[in-house]
């Protein structure tokens, strides 16, 4: 009795510190958190597949990288037996990086500078979402227990009602 006494107050405190004095204030509030935590999520959800986009960028870009040399030299060699020993792996990513950034190509060049600023940008704008989300669940997870208990209690109130009605009635009869 006591904990529930406890916790019945610090939810009080933490109610009157929102200025949340009503089940509708309190109703408001949740849906309102609810909506900006769902916009939040939704940017940051953005943000996470542009990041892993570039990431494959740079990753084929790397790829284009190490196998430009041995392109060139495998172009420059006019015998089939010599061309059969630059066969590799790298040879063949070289060609897959080349035809899937072959539309980034801007005057010859891939823009990988602004990539990786673009990259760092948007992680960091990332950790900034994860940042307000934080307290902004936490509260939310308080507000939701509160309403529990504010259900629990108008739920108990309705059986002894109905308890107390039920007996009224039998009285009568």
């Amino acid at each position: 009795e006591v904990t529930k006494l406890n916790r019945y107050a610090a939810q009080f405190r933490f109610l009157q510190a929102k200025q949340l004095f009503t089940t509708d204030d309190l109703d408001t509030a949740l849906h309102s958190m609810q909506n900006s935590i769902n916009a939040m999520k939704a940017s940051a959800g953005e943000k996470q597949s542009r990041i892993k986009e570039l990431d494959e960028l740079l990753r084929m870009a790397q790829y284009y990288v190490d196998g430009k040399p041995v392109a060139d030299k495998l172009r420059s060699i006019r015998f089939e037996k010599s061309r059969q020993k630059y066969n590799d792996d790298s040879l063949r990513r070289f060609y897959m990086a080349e035809r899937k950034l072959k539309p980034h190509f801007k005057d010859g060049k891939l823009p990988i500078t602004a990539w990786r600023r673009e990259r760092e940008r948007l992680e960091q704008e990332y950790k900034d979402i994860q940042t307000e989300l934080l307290p902004l669940y936490a509260d939310v997870k308080k507000l939701w227990a509160i309403h529990y208990s504010i259900y629990e209690v108008q739920h108990e109130q309705e059986r002894q009602n109905a308890t107390i009605r039920q007996k009224k009635q039998e009285i009568e009869l």
